[in-house]
């Protein structure tokens, strides 16, 4: 939790571990809050349950939640674990509001005998939610006219075809032309104009798409004729 807003305080968590093993925590749930007390946050908000991990040397891992009592400043006494130094134990749990966040960091070592007392503190308060966010815009290109002269011609003759676009904002990147014949696209012509030869009779779908390096793409199309 990196920024948290109306912090309410540091209240003790107390936490009573006993014989934890690699990822068990069945030993852990129950200790602490026997009594069915909650952290009283005022206001009627209240914490009763915690979700805990401690992590340790050799990859040691173990999580599962703790309930949490009404008592602030509380020793914990953890038993079971392999000895080390490097242990951690993050402490992270939502009260009664649904908003109020409490998280608790602490560190410890465990020596030969295998347990250790620690203390865990959460501090709790209400994320305020603030982000920074950075984004570009980018104004499609568009076609302006589609032009074919002439729109007819025997086989084995040529039409030209030209097409004007524009881009408000000149980019990302420069104009970008694609034509294609009857939904066949046209290798190697990429410019504004084309020159097309008739090669077999019929009608021919003729259509440009101008784009301007993204996604961003506008198109037209012509129909030319091809007469025996």
């Amino acid at each position: 939790m990196k920024r948290l807003s109306r912090f309410v305080g540091l209240c003790g968590c107390g936490l009573a571990l006993a014989g934890c093993g690699q990822g068990s925590g069945s030993e852990l749930a129950g200790r602490a809050g026997a009594s069915g007390q909650a952290l009283d946050l005022g206001s009627g908000v209240t914490v009763t349950s915690a979700s805990y991990r401690i992590t340790g040397p050799n990859g040691f891992s173990s999580a599962g939640t703790v309930a949490v009592g009404d008592s602030a400043d509380v020793s914990v006494p953890v038993s079971g674990l392999p000895p080390g130094t490097g242990f951690q134990m993050d402490l992270a749990a939502t009260a009664s509001d649904g908003m109020t966040v409490c998280e608790g960091v602490s560190t410890f070592d465990v020596p030969a005998s295998g347990t250790a007392t620690v203390v865990v503190h959460l501090t709790c308060g209400i994320p305020s939610g603030e982000a920074q966010v950075t984004a570009t815009t980018n104004i499609c290109p568009a076609i302006d006219a589609l032009q074919a002269l002439p729109t007819e011609a025997r086989l084995g003759g040529h039409m030209s075809l030209s097409v004007s676009a524009h881009d408000a904002d000149n980019g990302p990147n420069a104009l970008a032309y694609r034509w294609s014949a009857n939904g066949r696209t046209l290798n190697g012509q990429v410019q504004s104009t084309l020159t097309f030869t008739c090669t077999s009779v019929g009608s021919v779908t003729i259509m440009v798409a101008v784009s301007d390096g993204t996604p961003c793409i506008d198109s037209a199309t012509v129909t030319l004729t091809c007469s025996p």
